[in-house]
């Protein structure tokens, strides 16, 4: 029998032998740990070597959440991003012009210091000779006040496109004590925008404009008209204001945060949409967009491929550069609900932003976004009952040559791996694939007669929605498998069931063990392009329907959101009721013939 690669030999003596994961490399402070199983016994090495991987998993937790902690701002900020950059901009503006008072007082005073170049850099150009020679003070200092204005803009425009903020980040920190080191760089990027519009606003005549409202001056018109496509430019939309997107998007962001709203997944994809948005069509005031914008975004998002930022054909390339290669290439495009989703994003911001500010009178994407000729149950099918026969006659429930070669058959059942148990409760619980891999010890649990599987939100593990939180009886075909015997030898209530497979980052949780079970899929010779894990939850609802159960009570045992009135009062189903509804899936495989006859 193959040994596992995680176990490993020297003199004789097996070892545990596992690879460190890379974002927790710097707090372990190793990339490796090897600790001996104190036994010449192969027989003994396997039965110590699940304890002891379970043993290391719960220390690479603890890391990861030390990490995690780490990351966090030590002291929050009082005021939000979007509040900072425009007390900043306001700062800006009282200087400007507190500056340009004195350089006027000093220069009636003096006018010969201000030849001289002892007040202010003078400018060379031969506009500014000219207006020499014609002897207007007024003019000069004027021209003179706007030049520089002029070159602090050009100086911030530079940062922003070079990524040297080192002087904005001291302004982040000392406006916002403790920030992470990862959000002071983009109060720093906010704070260089402020700035500008402050800057540009008192060119233009406007000093108030850009610490208020921030209406569209002539250099955002520029901006629109200078995209990298060089498509038409979406038609100008009424003199808006408010501040920019960018900011109120760190707002948004901030109070999700502060409202524990958003996991950080949700958070990364919802940001990672507005900014394309924004990178599509500027980051001007929030209430100049207008439809047209958000039609333009549509067009270039059903241009761009999918994972296009993963091939190297478009390394380096914009949105707009990107989808106008791959249109001329011909390359595939995405699908009309992908384009929704990130539409959805953004458009969720501007709904957040009409209720939060008043210069916001309308939703751009209101009635943008694209038609999709499917409903969400034809979107992605079920496994038919045949191809479940095949998923379950796979060599991790029949014979496998070893845990590591678990797709190729022989004489090991690997029923004391998440490999063989997370499809199996996915097939007769309807869970998610992450609400199975995160199953502690804890829980599974036993009150009277029903014992089930307790899934729900707390520090360590995520449920989807808060509808997600929920019991689910476990299934008898479940227990005679054997699956309450494996969770015993489980010791510890927080230890995790399935340590041996991977939870992702934070980003992507369930990545790791979609990609692994994917390879499931396909060596049982059932892959299509409309199924995956997620099927099995598909394949639990339609077998619910065939066994005539209540609607509702599918609906608890999938941690859907009941609607209506109903949804409003009580606290749900008794475990009873529940678990003689999931008693009642039947699939016609061969875990069933045993609790049939019992």
């Amino acid at each position: 029998m193959e040994m596992p690669s995680s176990l490993m030999v020297r003199n004789g003596t097996y070892y545990v032998h596992v690879r460190v994961p890379t974002s927790i490399v710097a707090s372990v402070g190793k990339r490796f740990i090897t600790k001996s199983l104190r036994t010449k016994d192969p027989k003994a090495a396997r039965r110590k070597l699940h304890d002891e991987i379970s043993e290391i998993n719960r220390v690479f937790d603890r890391h990861r959440v030390q990490t995690s902690r780490q990351k966090k701002p030590t002291i929050r900020p009082v005021l939000s991003f979007a509040e900072i950059a425009r007390q900043h901009a306001r700062a800006i503006s009282d200087k400007e012009f507190a500056d340009r008072a004195g350089l006027f007082e000093a220069t009636y005073a003096e006018p010969s210091r201000l030849w001289a170049g002892d007040l202010i850099p003078l400018p060379d150009s031969r506009f500014f000779d000219h207006l020499v020679a014609e002897g207007d003070l007024d003019k000069i200092v004027g021209y003179i006040v706007r030049t520089r204005a002029k070159d602090r803009i050009a100086t911030l425009r530079r940062m922003l496109a070079t990524g040297n903020l080192s002087e904005l980040t001291a302004t982040a920190d000392e406006r916002s004590p403790g920030i992470d080191p990862d959000r002071r760089l983009v109060l720093a990027r906010l704070l260089a925008r402020a700035e500008i519009d402050a800057l540009e606003a008192i060119i233009s005549g406007e000093p108030d404009a850009g610490i208020e409202t921030a209406p569209v001056v002539a250099g955002a018109a520029v901006e629109r008209s200078g995209s990298r496509s060089g498509a038409p430019s979406p038609a100008e939309p009424n003199n808006g204001s408010g501040p920019r997107l960018s900011l109120v998007l760190a707002d948004w962001i901030a109070e999700k945060e502060r409202t524990n709203a958003w996991v950080e997944k949700t958070r990364h994809e919802r940001e990672a949409a507005v900014k394309a948005f924004t990178e599509v069509c500027g980051d001007h005031p929030v209430g100049t967009y207008a439809k047209a914008d958000a039609k333009r975004f549509k067009d270039v998002l059903f241009k761009i491929p999918p994972n296009a930022h993963k091939k190297a054909a478009y390394k380096g390339l914009g949105l707009v550069a990107i989808g106008e290669k791959a249109e001329a290439e011909g390359a595939p495009m995405p699908t009309a609900k992908n384009v929704t989703l990130k539409m959805d994003a953004v458009s969720s911001l501007f709904i957040w932003a009409k209720k939060n500010f008043d210069e916001v009178q309308a939703n751009p994407f209101q009635g943008i976004k694209p038609q999709i000729g499917t409903t969400p149950r034809e979107e992605r099918d079920p496994f038919s009952l045949d191809e479940l026969k095949l998923i379950f006659a796979a060599p991790p429930f029949t014979g496998a040559k070893s845990e590591r070669h678990w797709l190729q058959p022989g004489s090991e059942v690997l029923d004391s791996s998440g490999k063989y148990w997370i499809p199996l409760i996915a097939a007769y619980s309807g869970a998610r694939l992450m609400e199975i891999v995160q199953l502690r010890r804890k829980d599974i649990q036993t009150i009277g007669d029903v014992t089930f599987f307790d899934i729900r939100s707390d520090d360590e593990n995520r449920v989807k929605t808060r509808a997600a939180n929920r019991r689910i009886p476990v299934h008898p075909v479940l227990v005679k498998a054997g699956l309450l015997a494996f969770t015993a030898r489980v010791k510890k209530p927080n230890e995790r069931l399935f340590p041996d497979i991977e939870i992702g980052s934070a980003k992507n949780r369930s990545g790791p063990a979609s990609k692994l079970f994917i390879r499931l899929i396909r060596a049982a010779g059932v892959k299509t392009r409309k199924n995956c894990f997620h099927s099995f939850r598909h394949s639990f609802e339609d077998a619910c329907r065939d066994a005539e159960i209540d609607t509702a009570i599918m609906n608890a045992l999938q941690g859907h959101v009941e609607r209506g009135m109903a949804g409003r009062y009580g606290s749900g189903f008794k475990l009873e009721r529940l678990d003689a509804a999931v008693a009642k899936i039947r699939y016609g495989l061969v875990f069933e013939i045993d609790v049939e006859r019992s």
